[in-house]
């Protein structure tokens, strides 16, 4: 039954879903390939951008032309589901529009072009696979990646363990560092509790997932994987339960998190030490002060996308001169895009999830939850991540992809009646989409 139901995912696999899973696992190492492209395409590591590098340029010039060709291919459904862009078309925008006031405008229009060009493939994402289709192809991805990083790992290990101080024994795999490593293996774990499959195949891969997440060594990761079990729990019990029941639930869930933040916060350096951890996050508080008062010299558009983050010869000059070590990002999603794109850019953010949020809420109350498990986990997982990472405003990021996905599923979701209840993973046993969004995807062609 196992090996019957990976051969039927396998044997649907046609050259578009092969693309995909190429330029998902692009974006989910950051645009990084040992040998070839540079390791500072996501702006997350302590390699300072060096430019055009022609291995680089030219891997990045290669997906971006994949990414133009699946677009014309399927120009016809882009054009009739470009509106699931929503607020996510205001945000492309605002980082195109930055070039006009970007402190280093030549950097930030090569940035824009490649963030924008990965929103339209995440749109693409969205509109030329259901739901269902989507997590298998990205189930097929991470499982790749992690056997990949395994390898890389034990085999390679100038390659695949971490090279910073005091982490020399955790790995990182084929990611940039072993906190992108635990990342996407966080992720990968949402797409396990979402996906429909055979129970022995979701169980091998959460166990590859979770293996390769904890010799990461990245314990940020380890408590985010925590609250998602969590939650997922939460889910599959909220879905024996009547409407009324699930109302109650999601409310006492929602008072459990806002009070375990809060506590959180109140005990943070003895949890901090708890976790092996410096008590000040790293560094983080004290990276947070410094990136507020910049944020401060241009609140309203901020400094242009990626261009305050250049070294010592920059903005971020004062930053790192203050903090006495060099850094490339905020390590603060929301922060990083108040520096970015200013309070305009935030603000279109926050609108954006927000939207999303209220929009899959009746879905997760309906008689049908599970159809939107995978939109509600990978919501909630960028919001706690981006509390202490960049996860969101970067060129070459798979949550950037993801997310612009999301919000445009939620958009595509056919009002929850019986004869119109998207047939998601896990939620019935028909084969098939049902709903008038997914119809009229499958109609086009």
């Amino acid at each position: 039954m196992k090996s019957s139901r990976l051969n039927q995912i396998l044997s649907a696999f046609g050259v578009e879903d092969v693309l995909c899973v190429l330029l998902l696992a692009f974006f989910a190492v950051a645009g990084s390939i040992s040998g070839i492209a540079p390791n500072q395409a996501s702006g997350m590591t302590n390699a300072p951008a060096t430019g055009f590098m022609a291995p680089g340029i030219l891997s990045q010039l290669v997906v971006n032309a994949i990414i133009l060709g699946l677009l014309l291919f399927n120009a016809r459904k882009m054009l009739l589901w470009n509106r699931a862009l929503q607020w996510n078309l205001a945000i492309i925008l605002a980082a195109l529009s930055s070039v006009a006031w970007s402190a280093d405008p030549l950097l930030t229009l090569r940035r824009a072009i490649p963030f924008a060009l990965a929103a339209l493939f995440g749109l693409y994402f969205a509109v030329r696979f259901v739901p269902r289709r989507q997590l298998q192809i990205l189930w097929f991805t991470f499982v790749l990646l992690a056997i990949a990083s395994a390898v890389a790992a034990l085999a390679f290990p100038s390659v695949g363990l971490d090279a910073s101080t005091g982490h020399t024994h955790d790995w990182q795999g084929v990611f940039t560092q072993k906190n992108a490593c635990g990342r996407v293996m966080v992720l990968a774990s949402v797409v396990v509790f979402s996906i429909r499959a055979h129970r022995g195949l979701r169980a091998f891969s959460l166990l590859l997932f979770t293996g390769v997440l904890l010799m990461s060594g990245s314990r940020g990761a380890w408590v985010i994987e925590l609250s998602l079990f969590a939650l997922w729990l939460g889910f599959l019990i909220a879905a024996r339960l009547r409407k009324q029941e699930r109302v109650f639930v999601f409310a006492a869930v929602a008072v459990a998190l806002v009070l375990c933040a809060f506590l959180v916060v109140c005990v943070l350096p003895e949890l901090a030490l708890l976790l092996g951890r410096d008590p000040t996050l790293s560094g983080r508080i004290a990276i947070w002060h410094h990136v507020w008062r910049a944020i401060l010299r241009h609140p309203l558009l901020g400094y242009g996308l990626s261009a305050f983050w250049q070294g010592l010869q920059a903005a971020s000059y004062s930053v790192i001169v203050a903090l006495h070590f060099v850094l490339f990002h905020a390590h603060n999603g929301f922060l990083e895009i108040w520096l970015e794109l200013g309070a305009l850019g935030l603000l279109l953010f926050i609108f954006s999830y927000l939207r999303a949020c209220r929009k899959v809420l009746p879905h997760l109350l309906g008689r049908d939850s599970r159809s939107a498990l995978w939109m509600g986990l990978f919501l909630f997982l960028i919001a706690v991540y981006n509390i202490g990472e960049n996860t969101f405003l970067t060129s070459n990021g798979i949550f950037w992809v993801l997310y612009v996905a999301v919000l445009a599923d939620i958009e595509l979701l056919a009002p929850e009646r019986p004869e119109n209840v998207l047939a998601f993973p896990g939620a019935a046993r028909s084969p098939v989409y049902y709903g008038t969004a997914a119809a009229r995807r499958s109609s086009l062609g």
